[in-house]
């Protein structure tokens, strides 16, 4: 089949929800076209705190076989940041490979989480040298039971992506080169990140509530305090898988926006920020 023509399923995996989107991609004369088909959103209760992506994965293995008989034959999953620990790595030139970069990386989620982080798998982002750069952790046990599911119903597994990674590569064009702070909503949580002339400054993960408009610019005064830097940026980039049209905050001094959706066509979506985090990436 052509790479045009392709069939594919986006999931995402959130400790309260599961989603999965068949996506179509066909080629036009205007280029690639995706389009959502019989998206299934399938709510979650019961989350372990100790698994918070247990009952998810579960009910992933249920839902996958009949994604399977629709002929999908590549899949992207995008984990929830409420399933991730999130740290920026001082950079360290002294680092001969990537196996001592991950190796140092693991040092700095111990130093924090203590040993547990040892039962996690690390990953770090590029960035230029000097700079510090993102790493992210997630539970190995997770990551392996995704990769045998998928494999054990003959579907590739093109990747698994963090939501923040996820979201930030499909908003390059607006961060690109930017001083801004990056905010993206899920219920109950909060993924705050700081970027300086485009590059990772600042990482938080925080429990927020339904009011989010009113916590938010209290939360990213006391953010900017933190910093200690008089040119702290101003402008921030909102995601938020909430329905209908995103409705930022107007508060003095901070200029909100909302991020562009990942292109995609569909008549029986879920909201769109859901089809925005699906499709990020």
């Amino acid at each position: 089949m052509s790479p045009w023509l392709s069939k594919e399923l986006r999931v995402v995996l959130c400790p309260d929800q599961l989603m999965l989107m068949p996506v179509q991609r066909t080629l036009t004369l205007r280029g690639v076209r995706r389009s959502i088909q019989e998206p299934q959103v399938v709510c979650l209760e019961g989350a372990s705190a100790a698994q918070p992506w247990r009952a998810a994965l579960l009910a992933l293995e249920t839902a996958l076989p009949a994604a399977v008989a629709k002929g999908r034959t590549t899949a992207t999953v995008v984990l929830s940041n409420q399933l991730l620990r999130y740290a920026l790595v001082p950079w360290q030139a002294g680092l001969a490979d990537a196996q001592e970069d991950l190796s140092y990386t693991r040092h700095c989620f111990t130093k924090v989480y203590g040993k547990a982080a040892l039962q996690w798998e690390v990953r770090l982002s590029h960035q230029a040298p000097g700079k510090p750069r993102l790493a992210s952790a997630v539970d190995a046990e997770l990551l392996e039971g995704l990769r045998s599911m998928f494999a054990r119903l003959g579907i590739a597994l093109r990747s698994v992506q963090p939501h923040l990674m996820a979201a930030f590569n499909d908003a390059r064009s607006q961060l690109r080169r930017r001083s801004a702070w990056l905010a993206l909503l899920e219920p109950g949580h909060l993924c705050l990140a700081l970027l300086r002339d485009g590059h990772w400054s600042r990482v938080r993960s925080l429990r927020i509530d339904s009011a989010w408009r009113q916590e938010l610019p209290r939360i990213l005064e006391r953010e900017a305090f933190l910093v200690d830097d008089a040119a702290v940026p101003h402008d921030v980039f909102v995601g938020c898988p909430e329905a209908g049209e995103l409705v930022l905050p107007e508060v003095d001094g901070w200029q909100f926006h909302a991020l562009e959706p990942a292109p995609a066509v569909s008549s029986a979506s879920p909201e769109p920020g859901h089809v925005a985090m699906a499709m990020a990436g």
